[in-house]
C-alpha cells in the first residue's frame, strides 16, 4: 500500500518520471534505463541494472544537488525514496524488510537505520525479547528478556 501510495504522491504531484519511473509495471530495468538515457529530463535519474535485467538494489543519482541514493526491489519498487531525511548507503535492511513482507503482511520486520543497515538493537514485541546484531544482520548478542541495548 506504501508503494502505491508514493507512486500516486509522484503522479499527483507531478513528477515527469510517473510513467517510467523504475517499478512502473511492465518496465524492466534495460528498458526504463534505455528511456531515461535518451530524455535529457531525466538523465539524472538512469537506473543501474543486475546482468538478469532486474533493477540493482541500491540506485544512486547525480545531478541534481549531490549524489542521492534510494533502494529498490528487484522490480524497481522503491523501497526508500531520494532525501526525506535517509543517507541510505546499502539496502541489505530494507531489502530484509521487503523479503519479509512479500511473504507474510503481518510478520515483525527488522529495525533499520537510515543509512540501510540494520539498526544494532532489534527486538520482538512477540516475544519480548530483544538482540544484537552488526550492520548486516548477524547476531552478536542473542536474544533475551535482559537485553535493553547494545551498547558495549
Amino acid at each position: 500500500m506504501k508503494i502505491l501510495g508514493i507512486t500516486v504522491f509522484f503522479c499527483i504531484t507531478g513528477v515527469a518520471l510517473c510513467w517510467e519511473f523504475p517499478g512502473y509495471p511492465g518496465v524492466d530495468c534495460p528498458t526504463a534505463r534505455e528511456k531515461m538515457l535518451h530524455d535529457p529530463d531525466v538523465r539524472w535519474m538512469i537506473p543501474k541494472c543486475e546482468e538478469d535485467g532486474s533493477f540493482q538494489d541500491l540506485q544512486c543519482y547525480s545531478g541534481v544537488v549531490n549524489d542521492t541514493c534510494m533502494c529498490v526491489a528487484p522490480d524497481g519498487s522503491p523501497l526508500t525514496l531520494p532525501g526525506f531525511g535517509l543517507n541510505v548507503v546499502t539496502c541489505v535492511c530494507f531489502n530484509a524488510q521487503y523479503r519479509i513482507f512479500e511473504h507474510d503482511h503481518e510478520a515483525e520486520m527488522p529495525k533499520c537505520e537510515k543509512n540501510g543497515y540494520y539498526a544494532p538493537l532489534q527486538c520482538s514485541k512477540a516475544s519480548g525479547k530483544c538482540w544484537c546484531v552488526d550492520p548486516n544482520g548477524n547476531i552478536t548478542v542473542p536474544p533475551s528478556t535482559e537485553v535493553h541495548s547494545c551498547d558495549h
